[in-house]
């Protein structure tokens, strides 16, 4: 119903000029002194006409509004998709549509080039990044002095930045290389790993972790969820100064 009344409040002019018209043409045999009976025949056949023709346009319109309606919940791009310009006006509408969907095109080309050059980059840098921090792993593991394990803690850090910084390459890829696994999995083994992982770093701290364990599944992809695991207790351990993290 509320189409049915969009598409008559479009069409009031023509409905209105319409209806002025068979009016005037009313007036002007009344004034001739013309039986209106003569007027009733050509008046029904200009409304049956007039009803053919606002419902052939009536079904052109469900017809645009639902092509449009269909484009509008697609992704684009729409300009080679439009219906047929109903007037000059439309096409002149869809003639600025195609040009904005056109240079928007041409930006984001550009903006994703530049993404894939910043990634390709990144990742190269972890990759090479990996290597001096090796050598110097086996270089303090050749002493044990305070100094060592001090130098050891914050190689860590390091270590464990540039593997963030990998991880957030991998979850913005965009050429498809975000590899989420979804299954279900105990979260037990996955906190427990984490928490071996960063034991040195609460031993240096001397902060206590306190977990009690856990049979919950969920499910989840064990890589991801074990990355940010490890970044909750990562900050956990460069925040709490004293006491203790409990999970």
């Amino acid at each position: 119903m509320k189409l049915v009344l969009q598409y008559f409040y479009k069409k009031r002019q023509v409905i209105g000029w319409s209806i002025l018209c068979g009016l005037i043409y009313l007036l002007i045999f009344s004034l001739s002194g013309i039986d209106l009976k003569a007027a009733v025949y050509p008046a029904l056949l200009c409304l049956v006409f007039g009803i053919v023709f606002l419902l052939a346009g009536f079904f052109r319109f469900i017809e645009r509004h639902r092509r449009l309606e269909f484009l509008e919940k697609d992704k684009g791009p729409y300009g080679e998709s439009l219906p047929k310009a109903a007037d000059l006006c439309e096409a002149d509408y869809q003639k600025l549509l195609k040009k904005e969907e056109q240079e928007w095109r041409d930006r984001q080309k550009v903006w994703d080039d530049t993404m894939s050059d910043m990634e390709d980059y990144y990742a190269a840098w972890v990759h090479q990044i990996k290597a001096p921090i090796a050598v110097m792993q086996v270089l303090l593991q050749q002493e044990d002095t305070e100094q060592s394990r001090e130098l050891k803690a914050e190689l860590f850090r390091v270590e464990q930045y540039a593997e963030m910084a990998l991880s957030y390459v991998r979850l913005n890829d965009r050429g498809g290389g975000f590899d989420l696994v979804a299954a279900e999995y105990a979260l037990d083994p996955v906190i427990r790993k984490a928490i071996r992982k960063y034991a040195g770093q609460f031993i240096r701290k001397k902060i206590q972790v306190v977990y009690q364990g856990t049979d919950e599944v969920v499910l989840t992809d064990e890589k991801w969820l074990s990355f940010i695991v490890e970044q909750i207790l990562s900050n956990a351990v460069k925040y709490t100064q004293q006491g203790s993290v409990c999970i």
